[in-house]
């Protein structure tokens, strides 16, 4: 189910980004990702709001799996603070940019429940019998570098970033962090969601030996 939803998700926002990228082309990719979820701007806005819905609902299920999976009090963090991402995810989905006050306080939750997720994640991958495959641990330090170029970029007056002027022409910091962090997000979903997938596998398999042995 991480899986589906986590395809469901990369699907949503690819069409509306295509939509947007029409005329735009490769300077689409200076727009903030939370632009595509104005419903008075964005022709597939509900696309991309109930895509956030199905990117939560993968945080929250993959998280759920190493709750339950593992016992260690790493792995329960991680859990706990993956499923606060799931959260203020699916909650950008419900709060888009036009209910600007509540979008501004769930996106930077968002940003901060990130930045401590892989942090967690990076120490988990030195621990002794990790959870971390080199895969997730390689997301994990892209996803650290931009939550903290985002942060340093944040005005935490407004709890939002400065505008990019001219994007047409000139390269966004912003909307391109923001992208690379939604990006190795979603794919350190899908990968945690195959990495659960072989771990149960294995545990269902041991407990069958043991239980005919």
């Amino acid at each position: 189910m991480s899986l589906a939803a986590a395809a469901i998700a990369g699907i949503g926002v690819a069409c509306a980004l295509f939509v947007e990228a029409k005329d735009m082309q490769l300077s689409v990719f200076n727009i903030r990702p939370d632009m595509l979820g104005d419903y008075m701007n964005s022709e597939l806005a509900v696309v991309f709001n109930l895509s956030l819905l199905a990117a939560g609902a993968c945080f929250f299920l993959g998280t759920l799996a190493i709750y339950f999976t593992f016992l260690d009090p790493l792995s329960r963090a991680i859990a706990v603070v993956g499923s606060l991402v799931g959260l203020s995810i699916a909650l950008m989905g419900i709060f888009p940019i036009n209910f600007l006050e509540w979008h501004r306080k769930v996106s930077t939750v968002y940003l901060l429940s990130s930045l401590v997720l892989h942090l967690l994640c990076f120490a988990d991958f030195f621990k002794e019998k990790s959870t971390m495959t080199w895969v997730v641990f390689g997301l994990s330090i892209l996803a650290i570098v931009m939550s903290l170029n985002l942060m340093f970029m944040l005005d935490w007056t407004l709890l939002d970033f400065p505008p990019c002027e001219d994007i047409a022409n000139h390269f966004c910091w912003v909307s391109s962090s923001m992208w690379i962090l939604t990006q190795a997000n979603i794919l350190w979903c899908v990968c945690l969601g195959l990495s659960m997938r072989q771990h149960i596998v294995n545990q269902q398999s041991l407990s069958r030996h043991f239980a005919a042995a």
